[in-house]
């Protein structure tokens, strides 16, 4: 049997609304300005400031501040090229073994001053040098400008009393351990006679003292210090040949011997 075919039915006839078409579209250069207008801008820069006038010299021609910079920068640069926390731990290690190196001189050298004056002086008695010169001197570096008595001392077998009179204007009296270590220093004063006592440094029984025996003491010491062994030196200014006995005399008077008992 035939199909059918579907018969549609039929639409009401509507109008169409009208469109106002616009006479000309909007050119490509004003979309391009309208975008622009509405975009946000960033704030202009400032202005550059205006270079400096040139600085001149007394003969009017122009200096160039360029020029003075390549020049410091040319002489500064070998102090730019130094590590100056190396230079001062060098300087200070340098230092510290100076100190250390004079601290230990009189320990290291091969011969002291008592070494030398050992097989000079005797034991605990006076000799009297005579003037220095190069070929007399028994120590190096002594001056010509004094005369010297010197003592070796030694209280191994009991106490030294040094006695040196000190009035003349110059003289001096030191005591030195058998290591260098001036332990006695006096010079010209107003109390011209010094007399000072070695004592042993073993802490031994000298016996008792005048005092403790009720007695009063003859002599009494100026100092009293303990060393075992040493040079006593007695320096007094030599004033040339019209002096040469008074100097003599002076350097007799000193005395360097065993304390006796008293």
């Amino acid at each position: 049997m035939p199909m059918k075919r579907p018969v549609l039915p039929k639409l009401p006839n509507m109008p169409l609304p009208k469109v106002a078409i616009p006479r000309k579209l909007p050119s490509a250069a004003l979309v391009s300005k309208l975008a622009a207008a509405l975009t946000p801008r960033a704030p202009a820069p400032a202005p550059a400031p205006a270079p400096a006038p040139a600085r001149r010299n007394t003969d009017g021609r122009p200096t160039s501040s360029f020029a003075g910079r390549s020049i410091w920068h040319t002489l500064s640069a070998p102090f730019r090229a130094i590590n100056w926390r190396i230079l001062a731990a060098a300087l200070c290690a340098m230092g510290m073994l100076h100190i250390v190196a004079t601290l230990a001189a009189p320990s290291l050298a091969l011969s002291t001053a008592y070494a030398r004056l050992d097989g000079i002086l005797p034991p605990n008695r006076v000799v009297i040098l005579p003037p220095v010169s190069p070929q007399t001197q028994p120590l190096p570096f002594m001056t010509p400008a004094l005369r010297y008595a010197m003592c070796r001392y030694d209280t191994a077998r009991g106490p030294v009393d040094v006695s040196v009179e000190l009035s003349e204007t110059g003289s001096s009296l030191t005591i030195y351990t058998i290591d260098g270590e001036a332990v006695y220093t006096a010079a010209q004063s107003e109390v011209p006679l010094h007399q000072v006592r070695i004592i042993p440094t073993d802490g031994r029984f000298l016996g008792l003292t005048p005092e403790a025996l009720g007695r009063r003491s003859a002599e009494v010491p100026s100092a009293t210090l303990a060393a075992d062994r040493g040079i006593v030196v007695f320096a007094i200014p030599d004033l040339g040949v019209s002096y040469q006995s008074a100097i003599e005399q002076h350097l007799a008077a000193v005395s360097c011997k065993p304390s006796s008992p008293q």
